[in-house]
């Protein structure tokens, strides 16, 4: 009789034990998990660090001058992200045809890297718009 307590007592144990680590690994998932949740599997743009902030050789004033020497206009918004593994600083430019421009400066070597006509489907999220966009500029043809 006392044997069955006993193993009834330790069963319940570690059942309570057993969901109790069930539960804590269901709402709070380990680093490796958190660090996997933030990279983008499609490409775009990750979170800066503190630390790479402190790294990056090129101000956001040279940035902005050497992209408003390749895109005139004025700057609408600007951000330092890190895109494809590159910290850049990311920097959208409304020409005076109001057309908007994302020219992206290299934040370490102060390089364009990136300059690419933003469409108005593309700003509010209209991705088959911006595939066929994309699709009918690829069949233009080049006109000399």
């Amino acid at each position: 009789m006392k044997i069955k307590a006993l193993l009834a007592i330790l069963f319940s144990v570690m059942l309570v034990f057993g969901l109790a680590t069930i539960t804590n690994a269901q709402t709070k998932p380990d680093e490796n998990q958190k660090s996997t949740d933030k990279q983008k599997d499609d490409g775009e743009d990750e979170e800066v660090s503190s630390a790479e902030r402190k790294q990056v050789k090129i101000s956001a004033e040279q940035a902005r001058r050497t992209a408003l020497e390749r895109v005139a206009g004025t700057i609408i918004e600007e951000e330092l992200e890190k895109e494809n593994g590159k910290i850049v600083y990311s920097i959208e430019i409304r020409d005076t045809n109001k057309k908007v421009f994302d020219v992206e400066v290299d934040a370490n070597t102060g390089a364009i890297v990136n300059v690419e006509e933003e469409n108005e489907d593309e700003e509010s999220g209209d991705d088959d718009a911006t595939e066929k966009s994309k699709e009918s500029k690829e069949k233009s043809p080049v006109k000399d």
